[in-house]
């Protein structure tokens, strides 16, 4: 499919994306939450059955792993971006110390991970699995008898993620793209999630490179606990007290802004451009700046990008960019089918500078 037709499943549809770039552990042993602790960057204030997101930093405080922690019973297991399984068992190694007992359970051999996005996700998974799961809350799991289902997802719009047995995953792979297309949906590439993310203020390891960003500039403070010492946190305290001087911040443009691209104010440079891409659901391109503070704010149209036949201007918004469709739609009275869309309101309800 091209980029609208993926970006159409995500947004109005139903979309399906295979998850091989997500990492998948099961930790046990009994100092297993202690060992944990020591390399997560948050609280883990996390009942059973529910999931918290938190993040594994660098002795730098930069972030190198984005983490789903999900508590189940006497274990834990683990969806996370960015580092290998045997990095994360290094990590726990080298910060619990031996004195610790916990064993770490690599699933991915014995699990796939399959995920599914979009206004009408929960229809598929309520008949693929069961009518149950449209009253499964956000950030909850449960098992069933082929697998796990995650209520996650990083789009805005509805998501789960479903670690099927790899005996039973081209089974349910094959089960659950029939259902996506007959919503009129299809497969989505990794790209398209990432945009959507970008679009919805979703942390993602790959909008760009964090090298020298702590959580404080990448608006993550949420993640960080004040209370306790992780990998990193050091660091993070050496650059509250030195004072933060940039900011991540949104924005969007008409066209030709690209990562990595210089942005300018009145008078002087003002930050720079760390994630860009072309949004169909804007008609533009959707971004995020690393930008002094003195100006990191939403709704300020007078930087650029230099050119030299037209500056090409942008304008700083507020996340999330986009009115999801998902916002409209109820599990307990609309289908795909039956529902009546067209009195919603435009995606993007702003303009571009």
């Amino acid at each position: 499919m091209s980029l609208e037709d993926e970006y159409r499943s995500v947004r109005h549809r139903a979309a399906l994306s295979r998850m091989d770039h997500v990492g998948l552990v099961r930790l046990s042993g009994d100092d297993m939450t202690e060992a944990l602790d020591t390399v997560c960057s948050g609280d883990l204030w996390v009942r059973d059955g529910r999931m918290l997101q938190t993040l594994i930093l660098d002795e730098q405080g930069q972030p190198v792993a984005d983490v789903y922690v999900c508590p189940d019973d006497d274990a834990c297991i683990l969806m996370f971006e960015g580092i290998t399984t045997e990095e994360i068992s290094a990590l726990l190694a080298r910060y619990a110390g031996p004195e610790l007992a916990v064993q770490v359970e690599d699933l991915r051999p014995a699990y796939e991970l399959i995920s599914l996005h979009g206004p009408y996700a929960w229809e598929v998974l309520s008949k693929w699995l069961t009518p149950d799961v449209i009253g499964l809350p956000y950030l909850s799991f449960y098992h069933f008898d082929r697998g796990t289902c995650f209520r996650a997802g990083k789009t805005g719009e509805y998501g789960y993620d479903v670690a099927i047995r790899t005996e039973h995953a081209e089974q349910a792979w094959g089960e659950l793209l029939n259902l996506v297309e007959g919503l009129g949906g299809g497969e989505v590439s990794l790209g398209t999630l990432d945009l959507c993310a970008l679009e919805n203020g979703f942390f993602s390891v790959r909008h760009g490179p964090v090298e020298g960003l702590t959580p404080l500039e990448l608006q993550l403070q949420w993640r960080v606990s004040a209370r306790k010492r992780f990998p990193g946190a050091t660091a993070i305290q050496e650059r509250r007290a030195q004072g933060m001087n940039r900011r991540l911040t949104h924005f969007v443009a008409r066209e030709s802004v690209k990562t990595g691209d210089p942005l300018h104010g009145p008078d002087a440079p003002v930050g720079r451009v760390t994630a860009a891409a072309y949004s169909p659901g804007l008609g533009g391109v959707a971004g995020m700046a690393l930008l002094d503070v003195s100006v990191a704010h939403p709704g300020i149209d007078a930087f650029f990008v230099p050119a030299p036949e037209a500056n090409r201007p942008i304008r700083t918004v507020s996340s999330p960019l986009l009115f999801n469709r998902s916002l409209l739609v109820d599990p307990h009275r609309h289908s795909c089918a039956t529902r009546d869309a067209s009195n919603d309101p435009p995606l993007w309800q702003g303009s571009l500078p």
